[in-house]
Protein backbone atom coordinates (compact mmCIF):
# COMPACT_ATOMS: atom_id res chain seq x y z
CA UNK A 1 0.00 0.00 0.00
CA UNK A 2 3.19 2.25 1.25
CA UNK A 3 4.36 1.93 -2.80
CA UNK A 4 0.93 2.36 -4.01
CA UNK A 5 1.00 5.80 -2.15
CA UNK A 6 4.28 6.75 -3.16
CA UNK A 7 3.90 5.88 -7.13
CA UNK A 8 0.38 8.02 -6.95
CA UNK A 9 2.20 11.05 -5.07
CA UNK A 10 5.03 10.57 -8.15
CA UNK A 11 2.42 10.32 -10.41
CA UNK A 12 0.70 13.13 -9.78
CA UNK A 13 3.83 15.25 -9.05
CA UNK A 14 4.68 13.97 -13.01
CA UNK A 15 1.42 15.59 -14.04
CA UNK A 16 2.23 18.80 -12.04
CA UNK A 17 5.36 19.41 -13.87
CA UNK A 18 4.38 18.43 -17.42
CA UNK A 19 1.39 20.98 -17.10
CA UNK A 20 3.96 23.88 -15.71
CA UNK A 21 4.68 24.83 -19.27
CA UNK A 22 1.29 25.53 -19.68
CA UNK A 23 -0.05 26.53 -23.40
CA UNK A 24 3.23 27.99 -24.15
CA UNK A 25 4.99 24.33 -24.14
CA UNK A 26 2.29 23.21 -26.76
CA UNK A 27 2.76 26.38 -28.69
CA UNK A 28 6.53 25.78 -28.69
CA UNK A 29 6.06 22.19 -30.09
CA UNK A 30 4.43 23.76 -33.36
CA UNK A 31 6.66 25.29 -36.00
CA UNK A 32 5.82 28.86 -37.90
CA UNK A 33 3.43 28.15 -40.58
CA UNK A 34 1.19 29.81 -43.18
CA UNK A 35 1.63 33.42 -44.40
CA UNK A 36 4.82 35.19 -43.87
CA UNK A 37 2.71 37.30 -41.79
CA UNK A 38 0.52 34.47 -39.60
CA UNK A 39 4.48 33.13 -39.53
CA UNK A 40 5.54 36.20 -37.87
CA UNK A 41 3.01 36.68 -35.68
CA UNK A 42 3.61 32.92 -34.18
CA UNK A 43 7.33 34.19 -33.64
CA UNK A 44 5.99 37.52 -32.01
CA UNK A 45 3.39 35.89 -29.32
CA UNK A 46 5.69 33.14 -28.64
CA UNK A 47 8.04 35.69 -27.57
CA UNK A 48 5.48 37.73 -25.55
CA UNK A 49 4.43 34.09 -24.22
CA UNK A 50 7.94 33.44 -22.94
CA UNK A 51 8.14 36.95 -21.25
CA UNK A 52 4.89 36.60 -19.54
CA UNK A 53 6.03 32.80 -18.70
CA UNK A 54 8.94 34.22 -17.00
CA UNK A 55 7.46 36.83 -14.98
CA UNK A 56 5.16 34.34 -13.06
CA UNK A 57 1.88 36.01 -15.32
CA UNK A 58 1.03 32.30 -16.82
CA UNK A 59 -2.83 33.43 -17.62
CA UNK A 60 -1.10 35.89 -19.86
CA UNK A 61 1.23 33.52 -21.37
CA UNK A 62 -1.19 31.57 -22.27
CA UNK A 63 -3.85 34.46 -24.23
CA UNK A 64 -0.39 35.14 -25.91
CA UNK A 65 0.50 31.18 -27.03
CA UNK A 66 -3.03 30.53 -27.95
CA UNK A 67 -2.92 33.53 -30.42
CA UNK A 68 0.59 31.83 -31.42
CA UNK A 69 -1.02 28.39 -31.76
CA UNK A 70 -3.94 30.28 -33.64
CA UNK A 71 -1.63 31.98 -36.36
CA UNK A 72 0.29 29.14 -37.10
CA UNK A 73 -3.02 26.50 -37.99
CA UNK A 74 -3.71 29.64 -40.65
CA UNK A 75 -7.04 30.95 -38.43
CA UNK A 76 -7.47 34.93 -38.78
CA UNK A 77 -6.09 36.43 -35.25
CA UNK A 78 -7.11 40.07 -34.66
CA UNK A 79 -5.86 42.59 -32.47
CA UNK A 80 -7.09 42.94 -28.83
CA UNK A 81 -10.10 45.02 -28.16
CA UNK A 82 -9.40 47.48 -25.67
CA UNK A 83 -12.76 47.52 -24.67
CA UNK A 84 -12.71 44.76 -23.46
CA UNK A 85 -9.56 45.27 -20.60
CA UNK A 86 -9.75 46.98 -17.78
CA UNK A 87 -7.74 49.68 -18.56
CA UNK A 88 -7.23 52.97 -16.87
CA UNK A 89 -9.94 55.39 -17.70
CA UNK A 90 -7.34 57.66 -19.26
CA UNK A 91 -5.52 55.50 -21.28
CA UNK A 92 -8.91 54.00 -22.79
CA UNK A 93 -8.78 56.68 -25.95
CA UNK A 94 -5.12 56.28 -26.34
CA UNK A 95 -5.23 52.50 -27.65
CA UNK A 96 -9.13 52.72 -28.70
CA UNK A 97 -7.37 55.12 -31.57
CA UNK A 98 -4.10 53.36 -31.64
CA UNK A 99 -6.62 49.58 -32.41
CA UNK A 100 -7.97 51.78 -35.14
CA UNK A 101 -5.05 53.15 -37.07
CA UNK A 102 -3.68 49.82 -36.86
CA UNK A 103 -6.97 48.01 -38.43
CA UNK A 104 -6.55 50.84 -40.93
CA UNK A 105 -3.38 49.71 -42.21
CA UNK A 106 -4.28 45.77 -42.22
CA UNK A 107 -7.82 46.29 -43.73
CA UNK A 108 -5.48 48.21 -46.65
CA UNK A 109 -3.39 45.36 -47.24
CA UNK A 110 -0.17 45.90 -44.81
CA UNK A 111 -0.18 42.11 -44.00
CA UNK A 112 0.40 41.24 -47.34
CA UNK A 113 2.41 44.36 -48.32
CA UNK A 114 4.51 44.58 -45.04
CA UNK A 115 3.98 41.39 -43.23
CA UNK A 116 6.99 41.68 -40.60
CA UNK A 117 6.36 44.75 -39.80
CA UNK A 118 2.74 44.17 -39.79
CA UNK A 119 3.00 41.41 -37.25
CA UNK A 120 5.41 43.56 -34.94
CA UNK A 121 2.68 46.72 -35.12
CA UNK A 122 -0.11 43.65 -34.26
CA UNK A 123 2.17 41.93 -31.37
CA UNK A 124 3.24 45.74 -30.24
CA UNK A 125 -0.25 46.47 -29.85
CA UNK A 126 -1.46 43.69 -27.72
CA UNK A 127 1.54 43.45 -25.74
CA UNK A 128 0.85 47.29 -24.98
CA UNK A 129 -2.78 46.44 -24.18
CA UNK A 130 -1.71 44.08 -21.72
CA UNK A 131 0.87 45.80 -19.98
CA UNK A 132 -1.23 48.81 -19.91
CA UNK A 133 -4.08 46.66 -17.88
CA UNK A 134 -1.45 46.11 -15.29
CA UNK A 135 -0.21 49.40 -15.06
CA UNK A 136 2.60 48.58 -12.91
CA UNK A 137 5.39 48.22 -15.08
CA UNK A 138 5.97 51.78 -16.93
CA UNK A 139 9.00 50.83 -18.72
CA UNK A 140 7.40 47.67 -20.43
CA UNK A 141 4.48 50.03 -21.11
CA UNK A 142 6.48 51.97 -22.89
CA UNK A 143 8.50 49.62 -24.28
CA UNK A 144 5.43 47.92 -26.29
CA UNK A 145 4.03 51.52 -27.10
CA UNK A 146 7.35 52.77 -29.12
CA UNK A 147 7.61 49.75 -30.93
CA UNK A 148 4.23 49.86 -32.01
CA UNK A 149 4.90 53.74 -32.58
CA UNK A 150 7.79 52.58 -34.92
CA UNK A 151 6.22 49.55 -36.52
CA UNK A 152 3.51 51.63 -37.53
CA UNK A 153 5.35 54.99 -38.86
CA UNK A 154 7.70 52.33 -41.35
CA UNK A 155 4.50 50.95 -42.20
CA UNK A 156 2.50 54.14 -42.94
CA UNK A 157 5.49 55.76 -45.09
CA UNK A 158 5.64 52.44 -46.79
CA UNK A 159 2.37 52.50 -47.87
CA UNK A 160 0.58 53.77 -51.36
CA UNK A 161 -2.62 54.26 -52.15
CA UNK A 162 -3.66 52.18 -54.95
CA UNK A 163 -6.88 52.46 -57.37
CA UNK A 164 -8.29 49.87 -59.31
CA UNK A 165 -9.72 50.45 -62.92
CA UNK A 166 -10.45 48.64 -65.72
CA UNK A 167 -8.33 45.66 -63.82
CA UNK A 168 -5.87 48.17 -64.13
CA UNK A 169 -3.13 49.28 -61.38
CA UNK A 170 -3.08 52.67 -61.25
CA UNK A 171 -0.36 54.09 -58.25
CA UNK A 172 -1.44 56.87 -57.14
CA UNK A 173 1.24 59.69 -55.85
CA UNK A 174 0.85 60.91 -52.53
CA UNK A 175 -0.47 64.72 -52.26
CA UNK A 176 2.16 67.31 -51.28
CA UNK A 177 2.65 67.88 -48.01
CA UNK A 178 1.09 70.63 -46.25
CA UNK A 179 3.76 72.87 -43.81
CA UNK A 180 4.52 70.72 -40.90
CA UNK A 181 4.00 73.77 -37.52
CA UNK A 182 4.85 73.09 -34.16
CA UNK A 183 2.94 74.43 -30.48
CA UNK A 184 5.20 74.48 -27.53
CA UNK A 185 3.93 73.98 -23.87
CA UNK A 186 5.95 74.62 -20.92
CA UNK A 187 6.31 72.97 -17.24
CA UNK A 188 7.10 73.78 -13.73
CA UNK A 189 10.42 71.93 -12.08
CA UNK A 190 9.47 68.67 -11.81
CA UNK A 191 6.34 68.73 -13.20
CA UNK A 192 3.71 67.03 -15.93
CA UNK A 193 0.89 70.03 -14.89
CA UNK A 194 1.14 72.70 -18.39
CA UNK A 195 1.73 76.18 -16.91
CA UNK A 196 -1.50 78.48 -16.80
CA UNK A 197 -2.03 79.55 -20.40
CA UNK A 198 -1.33 76.30 -22.11
CA UNK A 199 -4.70 75.33 -23.07
CA UNK A 200 -4.31 78.04 -25.84
CA UNK A 201 -1.47 76.63 -27.77
CA UNK A 202 -3.05 72.73 -27.19
CA UNK A 203 -6.39 74.27 -28.41
CA UNK A 204 -4.39 75.87 -31.61
CA UNK A 205 -2.73 72.96 -32.20
CA UNK A 206 -6.01 71.11 -32.19
CA UNK A 207 -7.22 73.63 -35.03
CA UNK A 208 -4.36 73.53 -37.44
CA UNK A 209 -5.19 69.84 -37.57
CA UNK A 210 -8.28 70.46 -38.75
CA UNK A 211 -6.74 72.13 -42.00
CA UNK A 212 -5.23 68.42 -43.23
CA UNK A 213 -7.17 65.67 -44.79
CA UNK A 214 -4.74 63.09 -43.30
CA UNK A 215 -2.99 64.77 -40.23
CA UNK A 216 -0.43 63.36 -38.33
CA UNK A 217 0.32 64.96 -34.54
CA UNK A 218 3.56 63.95 -32.61
CA UNK A 219 3.64 65.27 -29.20
CA UNK A 220 7.24 65.17 -27.45
CA UNK A 221 8.18 65.28 -23.98
CA UNK A 222 10.94 66.97 -23.01
CA UNK A 223 13.22 67.85 -19.47
CA UNK A 224 15.91 70.03 -18.46
CA UNK A 225 19.20 68.22 -17.50
CA UNK A 226 18.15 67.90 -13.79
CA UNK A 227 18.06 63.97 -12.62
CA UNK A 228 18.71 60.65 -14.15
CA UNK A 229 18.47 59.41 -17.84
CA UNK A 230 15.66 57.13 -17.04
CA UNK A 231 13.97 59.64 -14.39
CA UNK A 232 13.31 62.24 -16.85
CA UNK A 233 12.43 59.88 -20.29
CA UNK A 234 9.64 59.19 -17.59
CA UNK A 235 8.53 62.55 -16.58
CA UNK A 236 8.86 63.49 -20.42
CA UNK A 237 6.16 60.95 -21.08
CA UNK A 238 4.29 61.92 -18.55
CA UNK A 239 3.88 65.42 -20.02
CA UNK A 240 3.18 64.08 -23.07
CA UNK A 241 0.70 62.12 -22.44
CA UNK A 242 -0.51 65.39 -20.37
CA UNK A 243 -0.52 67.80 -23.52
CA UNK A 244 -2.41 64.63 -25.27
CA UNK A 245 -4.81 64.18 -23.50
CA UNK A 246 -5.67 67.71 -22.65
CA UNK A 247 -5.81 67.68 -26.76
CA UNK A 248 -8.19 65.09 -27.47
CA UNK A 249 -10.47 66.97 -24.86
CA UNK A 250 -10.43 70.28 -27.94
CA UNK A 251 -11.16 67.10 -30.47
CA UNK A 252 -7.80 65.91 -30.93
CA UNK A 253 -7.89 62.42 -32.71
CA UNK A 254 -6.64 59.51 -30.63
CA UNK A 255 -5.55 57.87 -34.00
CA UNK A 256 -3.45 60.69 -35.01
CA UNK A 257 -2.01 61.43 -31.74
CA UNK A 258 2.17 59.57 -31.39
CA UNK A 259 3.68 60.08 -28.28
CA UNK A 260 7.10 60.13 -27.33
CA UNK A 261 9.68 61.07 -24.91
CA UNK A 262 13.24 62.27 -25.57
CA UNK A 263 13.72 63.44 -21.45
CA UNK A 264 17.14 65.07 -21.38
CA UNK A 265 17.97 64.71 -24.76
CA UNK A 266 17.52 66.91 -28.16
CA UNK A 267 17.74 69.65 -25.29
CA UNK A 268 16.58 73.29 -26.73
CA UNK A 269 18.90 75.40 -24.66
CA UNK A 270 22.32 73.33 -23.97
CA UNK A 271 23.25 73.63 -20.93
CA UNK A 272 25.53 71.19 -18.31
CA UNK A 273 24.02 68.18 -16.65
CA UNK A 274 22.25 68.78 -13.36
CA UNK A 275 21.48 72.21 -14.29
CA UNK A 276 17.53 73.66 -14.53
CA UNK A 277 16.67 75.72 -17.03
CA UNK A 278 12.80 76.67 -17.81
CA UNK A 279 13.08 76.29 -21.78
CA UNK A 280 14.18 72.81 -21.63
CA UNK A 281 11.16 71.59 -19.55
CA UNK A 282 8.55 71.70 -22.72
CA UNK A 283 6.38 69.33 -24.74
CA UNK A 284 6.25 69.81 -28.85
CA UNK A 285 3.33 69.34 -30.52
CA UNK A 286 3.63 68.89 -34.38
CA UNK A 287 1.47 68.73 -36.40
CA UNK A 288 1.69 67.49 -40.00
CA UNK A 289 -0.17 65.69 -42.76
CA UNK A 290 -1.86 66.60 -46.32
Amino acid sequence: MKNTIRFAIVGAASLVLAACGGKLEQAERLSPSGSEFQQALYTGYIELAKSEYNEGDYVDSDRFAEKAMAATRGEQVDPYHPEEWRLPADRAPVLLGARERLMEVLGAGAADKLPMQAAKAQTSFDCWVQEQEENRQPKDIAACRDSFVLAMEEIEAAMVSVVVVEEKVVVVEKAPMMEAKSFEVNFDFDSSTPLPGSAEEIKAAAEYMKEFKDPKVTIAGYTDTVGSVAYNDKLGERRAEAVAFTGMDMGMEPKRIIMRSYGKKDLKVQTADGVKNAANRRVVITVEGK
